[in-house]
């Protein structure tokens, strides 16, 4: 456990955000708030569950994505009840947002603790709830983080600009 809480947790204090640095910063357009904040369609949920990979490891509930696939005629329609009342009410059922972190052996030799790697095992309502919101915050972030910021950008690396200096 210590292993765990020195690469995963740390010792300092947080220090409180400035509201006043969200304030001043970049501002979304309308038509971004808009997107961010439109209703979730039934089609776009079904298309988010059959994009998540068979092999996922599966929630607490034992269910992975494989199983609402194979079942999307019988519990589709719940389903899309459930995800589009979060994106209504911002709300998640406790069950739903309750996770397993268990370790996976990186090799066939484990010798310590470091020979594991920690994966989160969350439930695939949940899955769906953060994929559409990874989704639209792709779409708008270009409106927020300067071309400077080139880490935040999908295919570069921090490191870049390491390099570059």
């Amino acid at each position: 456990m210590h292993y765990y809480q020195q690469l995963l947790g740390t010792s300092k204090a947080t220090i409180p955000l400035d509201s006043a640095v969200i304030r001043c910063g970049p501002c979304l357009s309308s038509s971004s708030h808009g997107l961010l904040l439109s209703p979730v369609s039934y089609e776009n949920i079904r298309k988010t569950v059959f994009g998540i990979r068979n092999d996922k490891a599966p929630g607490l509930d034992g269910y992975s994505s494989f199983f609402f696939k194979q079942a999307w005629n019988v519990v589709g329609e719940d389903l899309c009840v459930v995800v589009q009342d979060f994106f209504h009410s911002g709300r998640l059922l406790k069950q739903v947002n309750h996770f397993i972190i268990s370790l996976v052996p990186i090799s066939a030799n484990v010798s310590s603790t470091s020979d594991f790697r920690p994966i989160s095992c969350c439930n695939v309502i949940y899955k769906v709830i953060a994929n559409i919101l990874a989704g639209r915050l792709a779409q708008v972030l270009s409106n927020i983080i300067s071309p400077i910021q080139n880490a935040f950008w999908g295919g570069r690396l921090m490191s870049d600009n390491i390099n570059l200096v």
